[in-house]
């Protein structure tokens, strides 16, 4: 199983750059095809205030329907405990908090591939960044 990081979702809402919009396209054609995937909650809130702040508020429905719809797309629970053990992946790392936190729930998980075109990730030993 791998991990879906938000800017998998972003490249295809606003389908730019074309060559990353193709990519993030192909995996979720992947994960609807019936690929078992997972994402956090965090990510989805993520994407959420991602829309909301660039305006496209009438979005968030048909998003989170489209999120929904990914049968096989596992949507993982974040605790309180999860925020906290996160930070010590911040200076572990060197990653921002949010890439933190889904190291995190990776690891609660036992998943240790991410879909991602953040680079951050390839500085963690344990996880496999795949961008294709």
């Amino acid at each position: 199983m791998r991990f879906v990081d938000a800017n998998v979702f972003i490249y295809v809402l606003v389908k730019s750059p074309k060559e990353d919009y193709e990519i993030a396209k192909k995996i979720l054609k992947r994960i609807e095809g019936g690929e078992e995937a997972a994402t956090s909650l965090a990510v989805i809130q993520e994407i959420v205030d991602w829309l909301e702040y660039n305006n496209r508020e009438k979005e968030v429905k048909s998003f989170l329907t489209a999120v929904n719809s990914y049968l096989t797309m596992n949507k993982l629970a974040i605790t309180w405990e999860d925020f906290l053990a996160a930070l010590d992946n911040v200076d572990k790392f060197r990653v921002d908090f949010v890439d933190a936190l889904t190291l995190r729930v990776m690891q609660k998980n036992k998943i240790n591939e991410v879909y991602s075109n953040d680079k951050d990730f390839d500085r963690v030993p344990w996880v496999k960044r795949i961008w294709e």
